[in-house]
């Protein structure tokens, strides 16, 4: 093979095969939004874009590694064409092809996982693919290293808040935990191999795959994802079952006995109905993963928003069966179908753009088409998997597939599990080709001559042209797409930052630069610029001009524009408007109230909506307007805070004092956490307006802690001498005009005969 026309690229192709599935979980961003996701799923693209050009290089100077047609790969094409077809047809295309920042999974990186699967299956006869598979396991071990590592010190990779669900480079313990269950598999397949190797060495591997194994199922165990543990939990039953009727070949002892493994088998169900019968022991309760189950039920409240979310998907499924809305495009369903009751947790809960459930999730999308598309690629797969000579890895890797599917049922598809699915998938197909043409042989079919391969071969000069000129094309995408991503999401987390701290002018130019070229989800930066550039003036307007915020609006308005299916969009647009009014009133606050039609139109029980909206009215001074939308909002859901709460707000605003103060104190009642300290702040003025004193106060001390600042602590004062409390008025206001300026206070005409009667000077 070193002698061969291709061997340079062969070996360039293999070395870069383990880059990617060495690296690819490793990388995360440290400066970036979405820095673990969105990062990883750049640098995998653009890693797989260079290996499919150098792959095409490879097919023209060696033909013998051209694809063969085989089962699984028409399966993928088949997929792959319906995946097309559902995405056109759906309601954002350009959605469907790229996906958002968040998830990064769309059309165009599935193209990239299953381009990785034809690379692996052609090079193979090339390929130490077991090798491959423990550079996979060790990285898993490398990677859960690193979550536990998080447990001590939750800083380890980003200054976050891990608390004791480690997520390690994939941000997330659940995305994590998807691909620790199926390198779990794989590494039981690794150590079955060792065990049933001829020569009978290497007790030193074995014990180091037991250890990694170990490790990776100590982690994914601590990041407590109930479907991956019950993934993993049917992937070792199914194996275990498998087993029952089928050793593992060439195990010895208890490990090739049918007996063993049906004993194990009643074991493991034993202890687990033993598990669930005394689930609510306190015993359990320091058993990390296991602990999670303790309370779970189908009345559990933290899981009535998932419940909802797939009764929303299947009724989006009804509606459009067959193509589905379009990959990626949940959103709008979920939008259209939006249960109010949502709202009773928190914001996070009303949008939700998965349905937590990936055969839902292609239903919805890609309607009956996709999903029997998908489990025509799972049926390729296990058909392939038991045509190959390999019987223990047919019988492990079905049992991973099992996992996967089984973790299916509670989660979406992430990176992590589609990498490994793909590495299974490529070695599958590798095999099974081996094999067919070892058949071939065997019964005198003539198989493919090499010799007459070497025939279409072109000149040296022409291949060297050849490479140079495809390695030159791999760079096109890798830096159109996925160069430019990572760099504009790079300039985005600096445009936050400096928002942050204050530095407007840095901020600003920091998000032009990220929208400035063409990148994938440019859109996503826009509406994120114009969001951080609308707040930014709302609570600094002397700090942003007037015409940084017009250009901040004009891009939110390019984003609706785009995508004009999404509610999101049209109900943030609201609160931009809204935010900047005072540029444009007329202008804005007209587009703020068509915007505000268009959302209802797409979500019309959505109660966000309506809480823009009645702000939109109040800048109007449209109080009764403003209190008649907020009155249709809290009919949606009285148990929702929000809604008590500004419509309490409003209330005020409109001289009904007592009728506001009972609907601030339901807000209180309901334990409805302060987002700012204004809003603290806000209530207690008007609480001592209304000659609530007390309460005033507790609120004024609230919005303190929250947030020092001299107006509030003037305001503090003024309540505790309303309040009789002189000695502490003289004490609050003293500190607070200390070295300031009284006659700009907001406060001074109610200030400056209290400030005579303490004897402040």
């Amino acid at each position: 093979m070193e002698g061969m026309p291709g061997a340079a690229l062969i070996r360039f192709i293999r070395g870069l095969l383990y880059v990617i599935v060495i690296a690819t979980p490793l990388f995360y961003l440290r400066k970036g939004v979405y820095p673990y996701i969105l990062s990883k799923a750049a640098f995998f693209q653009g890693l797989v874009e260079i290996l499919f050009f150098a792959w095409v290089a490879l097919l023209v100077v060696e033909p013998r590694y051209r694809p063969k047609k085989t089962v699984l790969g028409i399966a993928i094409l088949v997929f792959l064409v319906a995946f097309g077809i559902t995405s056109i047809t759906g309601v954002d295309a350009a959605r469907s092809f790229w996906s958002t920042q968040e998830r990064a999974t769309g059309l165009f990186f599935f193209l990239h996982i299953y381009a990785l699967v034809f690379v692996i299956a052609s090079i193979f006869p090339a390929l130490n693919w077991r090798r491959l598979l423990a550079a996979s396991l060790g990285t898993a071990a490398l990677v859960s290293v690193l979550a536990l590592f998080q447990l001590v010190n939750p800083n380890l990779l980003l200054q976050e808040s891990v608390g004791d669900r480690p997520g390690a480079t994939f941000g997330n313990p659940t995305f994590l935990a998807g691909y620790l269950v199926l390198n779990i598999m794989l590494g039981i397949y690794l150590l079955y191999d060792r065990f049933r190797s001829i020569e009978r060495t290497g007790r030193g591997t074995q014990a180091f795959l037991v250890m990694e194994i170990l490790i990776a199922a100590v982690a994914l165990m601590n990041a407590q994802t109930r479907g991956d543990i019950l993934g993993l939990a049917a992937g070792i039953g199914a194996l275990t079952g498998l087993f029952i009727f089928a050793p593992p070949e060439g195990a010895t002892g208890w490990l090739g006995r049918k007996k063993a493994y049906a004993i194990f088998g009643i074991g493991i169900c034993a202890l687990g109905a033993v598990f669930w019968l005394t689930r609510t022991a306190s015993f359990w309760r320091g058993v990390p993963g296991l602990n999670r189950f303790q309370e779970i039920s189908l009345s559990d409240r933290g899981l009535q928003p998932r419940f909802i979310t797939m009764r929303i998907a299947w009724r989006g499924f009804l509606e459009r069966p067959v193509f589905g809305w379009g990959w990626e495009n949940f959103n709008v369903v979920f939008n259209k179908q939006y249960d109010p009751k949502l709202l009773e947790a928190n914001y996070q809960e009303t949008r939700f753009d998965k349905p937590h459930n990936m055969f839902l999730e292609y239903l919805v999308n890609g309607g009956v088409l996709l999903l029997l598309a998908f489990f025509g690629v799972i049926a390729a797969l296990i058909f392939e998997l038991w045509r190959s000579r390999d019987r223990l890895f047919a019988t492990v890797a079905t049992a991973a597939i099992v996992g996967y599917l089984a973790r299916s049922v509670f989660i979406f598809d992430t990176i992590g599990p589609l990498l490994i699915l793909a590495l299974i998938g490529g070695i599958a197909d590798g095999l099974y080709q081996r094999d067919v043409t070892r058949k071939k042989e065997e019964n005198g079919t003539r198989a493919h001559s090499a010799s007459s391969d070497r025939k279409k071969i072109p000149s040296p000069l022409s291949m060297k042209y050849i490479t140079a000129g495809i390695a030159l094309c791999s760079l096109v995408p890798a830096y159109i797409v996925n160069g430019r991503t990572l760099i504009a999401t790079y300039d985005q987390y600096y445009g936050f930052q400096y928002f942050r701290v204050g530095r407007i002018s840095e901020a600003v130019a920091s998000f032009k630069a990220a929208i400035a070229p063409w990148s994938p989800f440019r859109w996503a930066l826009k509406r994120d610029y114009a969001f951080a550039v609308a707040e930014a003036y709302f609570y600094n307007p002397d700090k942003v001009p007037k015409e940084e915020a017009r250009l901040a609006v004009r891009a939110l308005e390019e984003v609706v524009t785009e995508h004009p299916q999404d509610a999101y969009n049209h109900y943030a647009a609201i609160d931009v408007y809204n935010q900047v009014s005072d540029v444009d009133p007329e202008t804005y606050l007209d587009a703020a109230e068509r915007e505000a039609k268009v959302a209802l139109e797409l979500s019309p029980n959505r109660q966000e909506v309506y809480f823009s909206w009645a702000k939109t009215k109040t800048l109007r001074k449209d109080y009764v307007g403003a209190l008649a939308l907020l009155k249709y909002a809290l009919a949606l859901n009285p148990k929702v805070p929000d809604a008590h709460f500004y419509y309490g707000l409003v209330l005020f605003a409109n001289d009904q004092s007592e009728a506001g103060y009972r609907e601030i104190k339901t807000t209180l009642e309901l334990e409805r956490a302060w987002k700012n300290a204004q809003e603290p702040l806000v209530v207690a003025n008007f609480f001592a307006n209304a000659g609530h004193i007390d309460e005033a106060i507790e609120l004024y001390q609230e919005s303190l802690k929250m947030k020092e600042d001299k107006e509030t602590r003037i305001k503090l004062g003024i309540a505790y001498f309303f309040a009789g409390k002189h000695d502490l008025a003289r004490e609050y206001i003293s500190v607070a005009i200390k070295g300031f300026d009284i006659t700009t206070s907001k406060s001074y005409e109610d200030l400056l005969p209290i400030l005579q009667e303490l004897g402040i000077r």
